[in-house]
């Protein structure tokens, strides 16, 4: 395993945005995830977990970021007329996806189009089209912040909207997943989705996806439009043409932009309609709170 040092994060994210990381690692075992832990620990440093890199925006890091993508493996058996299937963390979601649709499985396609490695769509409870990821969620195995290996039941842990115990618990080293065969071809409607993705999302740009949590039962988009925030550009970057709770990055954007746009959004919004939005994406920089210390 190589430990690299000042590297560069803008790559690892599907905006293309990102500072640089004091020390960067990708992992392809347990072994060397409990070695990476410990290091940061000795070393007193921030540690942030890294997946599809679909949601997360980085800004400078003096700490440790680790990218899980060397830990990608999937392993099916049958079970009493279901699939149980178990991933490791930095598998493609859309590895599960197509297995999910060539198996004829319910649910899970649904999730079709996120950028996203299964532990960060686990960790996020991705959801999309009335599903949410934890609901076909049977165990996971994780590495806590001491470096032990733990295993819990789905059923012992709190997962809410966008929401679960992850990173906070430890590491996502893998996850099985309990699936049922559909009575009916579920493909044209995964195609369906995947239509209306590329019809309503710009994933055809460098986009972070999702940028605010929908404050039930309204929706983040809406909010943005009504306040004149599509479109709406600061610096190199901007809120969609095509859809209003998406940031793009149009090739010479910042993370400093970013945070600028966020907060004239969030003012808008609060200002016009009193609801304070929550960020569903993850802006990381180590003077903000959303950088994962381990103690």
């Amino acid at each position: 395993m190589e430990l690299l040092r000042d590297h560069d994060l803008s790559r690892l994210t599907t905006i293309r945005i990102g500072g640089r990381a004091r020390f960067f690692a990708e992992p392809r075992s347990y072994e060397e995830l409990r070695e990476l832990i410990l290091f940061s620990r000795e070393k007193d440093i921030p540690l942030y977990i890294l997946g599809g890199g679909s949601n997360t925006i980085f800004g400078d890091i003096g700490g440790l970021v680790l990218s899980m993508r060397r830990l990608s493996r999937m392993r099916v058996e049958p079970s009493n007329g279901k699939l149980l299937i178990e991933v490791l963390g930095g598998t493609p979601l859309r590895d599960l996806i197509s297995l999910s649709v060539k198996e004829n499985l319910r649910g899970i396609y649904r999730l079709a189009g996120f950028p996203a490695t299964v532990g960060g769509a686990v960790a996020m409870n991705a959801g999309a089209f009335g599903v949410d990821i934890s609901q076909f969620l049977k165990r996971v195995v994780f590495v806590d912040w001491s470096g032990e290996l733990k295993e819990a039941g789905a059923e012992e842990l709190e997962f809410s909207y966008r929401s679960s115990p992850f990173p906070t618990e430890g590491l996502l080293l893998s996850c099985l997943f309990e699936l049922e065969r559909s009575n009916i071809p579920v493909e044209s409607e995964f195609k369906r989705i995947r239509e209306r993705r590329k019809r309503s999302q710009p994933i055809e740009k460098p986009t972070s996806g999702s940028t605010f949590k929908n404050p039930y039962p309204m929706y983040a988009g809406e909010l943005l439009e009504r306040v004149s925030m599509k479109s709406y550009r600061v610096g190199g970057v901007s809120f969609s043409e095509k859809h209003s709770n998406f940031l793009i990055n149009h090739g010479e954007g910042s993370f400093g932009d970013v945070i600028a746009l966020i907060g004239e959004a969030k003012r808008r919004v609060y200002e016009e309609f009193g609801v304070k939005l929550e960020e569903e994406v993850r802006l990381i920089e180590d003077s903000g709170l959303d950088g994962w210390k381990v103690l």
